[in-house]
C-alpha cells in the first residue's frame, strides 16, 4: 500500500526542488548551512538530497546529525519544512535514481535524513474563521461606523483660561 500522504509530500518536494538545510548538530566541526538540491524519497520514505563539500575534508565533519529543511520557491504558495536525522553517505549510489544529479554529485555530498516532523503549509490559503470572531468582526466594524460620540462646542481648556 503506498502512503498517500507521503506521495502528497514528495511531490510537493520535488516540485519546490531546493532547501535551506539547517544543521541543528552542537559538534564543533559540522556542515554548515546551505541549500541544497532534492534528489528523491526512496521507498523506505527516506529524503536524499544533495549538498556542497564542505571547505573541511568531510570525514571530520559529524556524519549522523539533527537537521532541519526548509523547501520553497519563489511564485509558490506553500513551502515545506521536514526535520529528522540526517546521515552522510560516503558515495552516491550506482542506481538509476541519480544518474541525473552524476555532474552535481561530483562537486557534493549525499545526505539520507529519516524523516520525523514534516509540515505542509499554504501561507496565503483562506482559512475558515470561527462563527464567533467573525461575529464580533462584523460587530466592531458596524460599531465604527455607526456609533458617534457628542463632542462639546468648546474646548475643556476654555474655561481653564479663563479662571486663571
Amino acid at each position: 500500500m503506498i502512503d498517500t500522504n507521503l506521495r502528497f509530500i514528495t511531490e510537493k518536494i520535488a516540485d519546490l526542488q531546493n532547501a535551506v538545510m539547517y544543521s541543528m548538530s552542537n559538534s564543533l566541526i559540522k556542515l554548515p548551512n546551505d541549500v541544497v538540491t532534492f534528489v528523491k524519497v526512496d521507498e523506505n520514505g527516506q529524503l536524499w538530497f544533495l549538498s556542497h563539500l564542505p571547505c573541511q575534508s568531510l570525514k571530520e565533519c559529524e556524519q549522523v546529525f539533527p537537521a532541519r529543511l526548509h523547501f520553497f520557491r519563489k511564485g509558490r504558495n506553500y513551502f515545506v519544512e521536514v526535520s529528522g536525522k540526517a546521515t552522510v553517505m560516503s558515495k552516491v549510489p550506482s542506481t538509476s535514481s541519480f544518474d541525473t544529479f552524476s555532474d552535481k554529485a561530483k562537486k557534493a555530498v549525499l545526505i539520507k535524513m529519516t524523516m520525523s516532523n514534516i509540515q505542509y503549509v499554504e501561507p496565503g490559503a483562506n482559512h475558515v474563521k470561527p462563527k464567533w470572531k467573525e461575529l464580533a468582526e462584523r460587530t466592531h466594524t458596524w460599531m465604527l461606523r455607526n456609533i458617534t460620540f457628542r463632542h462639546p462646542e468648546t474646548s475643556s481648556f476654555s474655561n481653564f483660561n479663563n479662571h486663571h
